[in-house]
């Protein structure tokens, strides 16, 4: 057995012991897809593309793929990772983990060395599933890190090992975890600009899908589209969780485009669609365009970032079959409000946030929510610190209201965080990353609204006059920073606004960001 995987092994039994689980114990995903494919094997459970997986052709691609990695010299418990699009062998590397115990780690496709070298490492991770070479030259970008994994696959390539090579060989038998194990780790990145590893467990992700699924009636006779991201907490659950546990059938988008997946709905019948904001603007453009109102889309949630109330009321009356409403929640606690549930109440809360479907307080503002769906904790113990209440509720880190008992309304963060295109940003990254240029004195991160992306990254900086944004598109690159954190403007100053602690006063520049975006002339 690995150190990592006795790290995780130790970690999880601490929590066990701190009484951290919140969900009761349920059949794991492994268990129900067994059973499910036993009664029902050729159900159809995901299309992608031209590709269509009934169960039993799910578990049999799950169960080679776990021969393959047994091959390798991997056991259970240990971490492997996929940087992959939405392709349907992401929903195969994730039951394979499922049925014989090993712990998926997603990566957002965006990540680059910055972002590796902090979470392969720290989760142990001894396989990893990578496009080929494309745009981006992911085996290059894999080999280029000082601490790469064991083993690199490569799906729909040539490489020296392979996706379908790994596939090439007899099955594993099946070796169910406990339920209680960890079967997820995801990062996000918070205010203090490090990367937390979030732990989930088969309850409680089991318990978000459930607690969501009878929100939104969801059964077999619905149709989840996914373009959302796999390496995001949102998409995976949705492309890899809900089929199995609601029964529903998903079909998986590897590239948004308005159009075509105007057309994916109304040919597929899709019911249900989740995203962003983006999502949620382009998707109500081409209906227009087009001349349709979807009548087969009975739910559209749209959460991950700002949701300007006038998009929610447009989609509202130009959809009139379905119940559109903003939705909230976090890695740790998923879908803690899953929308709304009838179009009544949709259309006469319109300004909230959604309904509260956890246990929820309000502690100077604060919101606190606990419930099955929360995270029993962080991989570093040390994130926890302060994370949690004395009675197990978890501090979102978000300011908020509650209206008529049930709905809430976020007025504001904590968290200095910004949220673009519904990914979270960590301010701290970009400065610290940024002040490692010669020409940059002092340098603060924020955020300014923006129609298009929630938020635009604004970046102040105090320094040489000759430092512009070539330069810090450069800088940032040879950094290995993800583009999507890369400032939209870079703005100079003659010194950073202070308090009389030295603290950079944020809401100052949070002020003049806006004004500044507003104003226009941002650099795209």
């Amino acid at each position: 057995m690995s150190t990592a995987v006795e790290r995780l092994a130790a970690r999880m039994a601490d929590l066990d012991r701190a009484g951290r689980h919140r969900a009761a114990r349920q059949p794991t995903l492994g268990e129900i897809a067994l059973e499910q494919s036993a009664a029902a094997p050729d159900r159809e459970v995901i299309r992608q593309g031209d590709t269509c997986l009934t169960r039993a052709q799910m578990v049999d691609k799950a169960l080679r793929l776990a021969g393959g990695l047994d091959r390798l010299g991997l056991t259970p418990g240990a971490a492997i990772a996929f940087q992959l699009p939405n392709w349907w062998e992401a929903t195969v590397i994730n039951l394979c983990a499922a049925l014989t115990g090993y712990r998926i780690v997603p990566l957002l496709p965006i990540y680059r060395k910055a972002e590796l070298t902090a979470i392969l490492p720290t989760c142990g991770v001894e396989a990893i599933f990578i496009p080929p070479e494309g745009k981006v030259d992911y085996p290059g970008l894999i080999a280029s890190l000082d601490a790469p994994p064991d083993h690199v696959v490569t799906v729909r390539g040539e490489g020296p090992l392979t996706f379908d090579a790994l596939l090439n060989g007899p099955p594993s038998t099946p070796r169910l975890p406990d339920s209680r194990d960890a079967k997820l780790i995801i990062f996000t990145s918070g205010s203090t600009g490090a990367p937390k590893g979030v732990i989930h467990t088969h309850d409680s992700l089991d318990a978000v899908v459930r607690e969501a699924g009878h929100f939104w009636t969801l059964g077999e006779e619905d149709v989840l589209y996914v373009p959302s991201p796999i390496g995001h907490i949102g998409g995976s659950i949705y492309a890899f969780e809900f089929p199995w546990i609601t029964g529903c059938r998903t079909v998986l988008e590897d590239q948004w485009d308005p159009e075509r997946a105007l057309s994916r709905i109304n040919t597929e019948g899709v019911t249900f669609m989740a995203g962003a904001t983006p999502f949620l603007d382009g998707l109500l453009a081409a209906g227009r365009a087009n001349d349709t109102a979807m009548p087969s889309l009975r739910r559209f949630i749209c959460g991950g970032a700002s949701v300007p109330t006038a998009l929610v009321r447009d989609a509202l009356e130009a959809w009139p079959d379905t119940v559109v409403s903003r939705a909230y929640g976090s890695t740790e606690i998923p879908l803690a409000c899953p929308g709304i549930r009838d179009r009544t109440a949709a259309e006469a809360h319109t300004d909230t946030d959604g309904e509260l479907a956890v246990e929820h307080r309000l502690d100077d503002g604060e919101i606190l929510l606990r419930g099955p769906q929360m995270f029993p904790g962080y991989l570093d113990p040390a994130h926890d610190t302060g994370a949690f209440t004395e009675d197990g509720f978890f501090r979102m880190g978000d300011l908020g209201r509650i209206v008529d008992d049930r709905f809430v309304v976020i007025t504001g963060r904590k968290k200095d965080i910004i949220i673009r295109k519904g990914e979270n940003i960590s301010p701290l990254e970009i400065e610290n990353a940024l002040l490692t240029h010669p020409d940059i004195d002092a340098v603060a991160v924020v955020g300014a609204p923006d129609p298009e992306r929630g938020e635009m990254v604004v970046a102040f900086f105090a320094g040489r006059a000759r430092f512009g944004f070539d330069d810090m598109t450069r800088h940032l690159t040879e950094a290995g920073l993800a583009r999507q954190k890369f400032p939209e403007r870079l703005e100079r100053v003659n010194a950073l606004p202070m308090n009389a602690v030295g603290k950079v006063q944020k809401p100052d520049l949070r002020h003049r960001a806006t004004e500044l975006v507003a104003g226009g002339d941002a650099r795209r």
